[in-house]
């Protein structure tokens, strides 16, 4: 019991910081030196954290003491906090962090490609497969790989995703313990999404029947 307590403090406070990094960014009036960090961060997709000296302050400053690695390798919260952060510097290209902020709260993963296969005009399954290749995936490093697909889908499509909980759940994901019941929650998320269309295309057909 003690050490799941942890473990979800531990996630708890992932969450915190990476909203915390986001909500920094949106709120530097410094508007050229925030492109140039993102520009940086997208540079740093694919790497190992730490891997990349121009995003150390990214990474390390103010993250909590009990997410840094204490060996040569990074933490699993220290590649969840970067691969999440790097990621949503992908999403945000091109898009003004004021009226386009990318990160939302409480649009998860599975909630977004929800969304996402709502908006695929009749290649939901071509969604759904992508979206299953990304979840399959042995490591955090293919995970990412396959994830900005999607994200660069969800970009096109304006469709925001929570940063924060991505965070926590790739944490998760690397523990062999949790991964099912992650793969679990996004799947949940991701159906509850599509029955909304099937919700809004029954109220249509009887509004026509009428």
């Amino acid at each position: 019991m003690e050490e799941k307590q942890r473990a979800l403090s531990k996630a708890s406070r992932i969450s915190g910081f990476v909203k915390f990094k986001l909500l920094q960014l949106q709120q530097n009036p410094r508007d050229a030196v925030v492109r140039a960090k993102l520009a940086k961060m997208r540079r740093g997709i694919g790497e190992q954290p730490g891997a990349v000296p121009e995003l150390w302050d990214l990474l390390f400053d103010g993250l909590p003491e009990e997410l840094e690695g204490k060996g040569n390798e990074p933490s699993r919260a220290e590649k969840a906090v970067y691969t999440a952060l790097t990621l949503y510097a992908l999403h945000q290209q091109g898009k003004d962090l004021h009226s386009e902020f990318m990160y939302l709260e409480n649009n998860t993963l599975g909630r977004a490609v929800g969304q996402l296969a709502r908006r695929s005009d009749g290649n939901e399954e071509a969604v759904i497969r992508r979206f299953n290749v990304v979840v399959t995936s042995a490591d955090l490093t293919e995970f990412s790989w396959h994830l900005r697909n999607i994200i660069q889908l969800c970009k096109r499509e304006s469709i925001p995703l929570d940063y924060a909980a991505l965070a926590r759940d790739l944490y998760e994901y690397q523990d062999l313990n949790r991964l099912d019941n992650v793969r679990l929650k996004w799947g949940r998320d991701f159906y509850r999404e599509l029955s909304y269309r099937e919700k809004d295309e029954d109220e249509a057909g009887t509004g026509l029947q009428e």
